[in-house]
């Protein structure tokens, strides 16, 4: 393993120890009903790449942004018909596991291209300067010549090697395969290349693949055992002049697809483990897949491995996307308080007379325009118009029970609501907070099915953006000298989802909550919504009804009544009623 030498060594030497990166903000896939169907979070390339920027470890000077490959590049290793097939929804959907109407073509065609471009530059780089080099996305390996599947469109390691080559590079190459599943479709594209290695652990048993050097791990495997096999692996490992490495995610123990049982801890040993035995060896290192809250932690910390700080720990409760937008928040901040600030039309109208109204403010200070801007510092205007949202806009204006914000964008000719949102400052407990009344994001282009069911309250699709609407008010209160913000879930599922950042106001509540959470956590959100909506939840053997109390986020931290929550979760205890039989 490397010692604290080495890695105080490497840090003398930070041009060494910088490890060049590759991302764009495009590799997010535009899929907003993903994460609630299958548990595949579609920010884990953004909150990895926060992580890396907002602590230091990578400076924007480090990020490279990729052009997509092109299909010249493509067609070295994939099918013509398959590239063909590709520009329709269907194919996609099936890989993806959406439904057909759910899959913006250009756009999801546009990240998997972008993407292999990344793996592509990465790859050059890592020869050129001969240093490891990391894409923030890739590692697609069940893309074969003429098919897709699991998540994985086109073999970005295949189309790197394939360029290469086409630049005059003939040495040997190693791909070490450390996703939890086997490399199908990277050993079809390689297969009887004497010049290609292919080693792989996993905890998936789908049959012995042809050209792999394959460890098949049992359920649960843990750190002990797992990196006892890859030292193995990595001993019979050939030397090469280039090593791919896919650093996968979905290792941790409770991953929702791996079924492997390994600690962060563990992982980061593995990539010592890895990056020890490629020393001098130009690579190209990979995140692969990811279905568990802390994947995005696994491959944050392979950039800290390359980069001499493998002993850096990530702290445990550290929240990229919190991060990053205060970062932006201070940012904004600090333009509101320069010296020169626009001249407004209500300035001008002012100054000359002519105005008869200030135009409406929520709580008093924020404007529709300052509102657009935000959302467009944020990223959030720019996500929209990559699900075919465009001339979007900020509408303001005061109800009965508060201030409503709107968002509204078109699409084929028609302007569709997109946000709708009410807000007051409320006195809870005496303090003020920023309270929402109403809270409504909508993706009027999606469509419900058995893929994407519709959740109680829903008229359309979510938008799949919660937690960035929840960061935003948030931000809100914090500018305004709130003392946080508070809601009131009429729905389980809403508060699953707020759970992160929000909690009951009521500690006899919130135990009650964590019980309910605990004893439904075998069963998919989906259902367990409906479940309790539907009256055939329990509470110690009584029928329960759903309590829609104030959940509140709160900006300096609140009374210690762990004591009080713990106490009623573990006095409460939910079932399942059968469902009733059919007639």
């Amino acid at each position: 393993m490397r010692s604290w030498l080495e890695e105080w060594w490497a840090r003398l030497r930070p041009e060494h120890a910088r490890v060049p990166v590759f991302y764009d903000e495009s590799y997010r896939m535009p899929f907003t009903g993903l994460e609630l169907s299958t548990g595949y979070e579609t920010r884990r390339v953004d909150f990895t790449t926060w992580y890396l920027l907002e602590t230091g470890v990578t400076r924007a000077e480090d990020v490279h942004r990729p052009e997509p490959c092109s299909y010249e590049q493509l067609a070295r290793v994939h099918d013509v018909a398959y590239l063909e097939s590709l520009g329709r929804p269907e194919t996609l959907a099936r890989i993806y596991a959406v439904d057909p109407f759910d899959v913006p073509v250009d756009t999801v065609l546009d990240t998997v291209r972008r993407v292999c471009g990344g793996t592509v530059e990465a790859a050059r780089m890592a020869l050129a300067d001969k240093r490891p080099v990391a894409n923030l996305a890739g590692g697609f390996h069940h893309a074969a010549p003429g098919h897709g599947g699991g998540f994985c469109a086109l073999n970005d390691i295949a189309v790197a090697l394939a360029a290469l080559r086409a630049d005059g590079f003939d040495g040997s190459t190693v791909v070490v395969d450390l996703d939890a599943h086997p490399p199908d479709g990277t050993a079809e594209c390689f297969a009887g290349d004497p010049k290609v290695w292919i080693g792989s652990l996993s905890g998936s048993d789908w049959g012995r693949v042809p050209g792999v050097d394959e460890v098949l791990l049992p359920p649960g495997c843990g750190d002990a055992e797992y990196l006892a096999a890859l030292e193995a692996l990595l001993g019979r490992m050939p030397r090469a002049q280039l090593a791919f490495v896919i650093a996968g995610g979905d290792v941790l123990r409770g991953d929702r697809f791996g079924l492997l049982g390994l600690t962060l801890k563990g992982a980061r040993r593995r990539d010592l483990a890895v990056a020890r035995a490629l020393r001098g060896c130009p690579s190209v290192w990979l995140p692969g897949g990811g279905y568990h809250e802390e994947s995005w932690k696994v491959f944050a910390g392979s950039v800290l491995v390359v980069g001499g700080r493998g002993h850096q720990p990530i702290q445990a409760r550290f929240d990229p996307l919190s991060a990053r937008f205060r970062s932006i928040s201070r940012l904004l901040s600090r333009e509101a308080n320069s010296d020169w600030e626009p001249i407004t039309q209500e300035d001008l109208e002012g100054a000359l007379g002519h105005g008869t109204s200030r135009a409406p403010r929520v709580l008093g200070y924020f404007n529709a325009q300052s509102i657009e801007y935000a959302l467009f510092r944020y990223g959030l205007l720019q996500h929209l118009e990559r699900l075919g949202y465009g001339r979007l806009r900020v509408e303001i204006g005061p109800t009965g029970m508060g201030e409503r914000i709107q968002l509204l964008g078109q699409s084929g000719g028609t302007e569709h609501l997109l946000v709708d949102c009410i807000l007051e400052r409320r006195r809870i407990e005496q303090e003020d907070y920023l309270f929402v009344h109403w809270l409504t994001l909508r993706h009027p282009r999606a469509q419900f099915s058995s893929l994407r069911p519709q959740l109680p309250g829903q008229e359309v699709p979510g938008l799949g953006m919660s937690r960035e609407a929840g960061e935003m008010l948030m931000l809100m209160a914090e500018r305004v000298n709130l003392a946080g913000v508070a809601f009131r879930p009429m729905w389980f599922h809403l508060a699953v989802v707020a759970r992160a950042r929000f909690r009951f106001l009521d500690p006899a509540r919130q135990g009650r909550f964590e019980a309910l959470m605990r004893d439904l956590a075998h069963v998919p959100l989906l259902e367990a919504t409906r479940l309790v909506t539907e009256g055939r939840v329990r509470l110690n053997g009584q029928p329960y009804a759903w309590e829609a109390d104030d959940m509140v986020s709160r900006r300096a931290p609140g009374a210690d009544d762990a004591e009080a929550i713990a106490a009623e979760r573990e006095r409460c205890h939910f079932t399942v009623e059968p469902a009733p039989a059919v007639q």
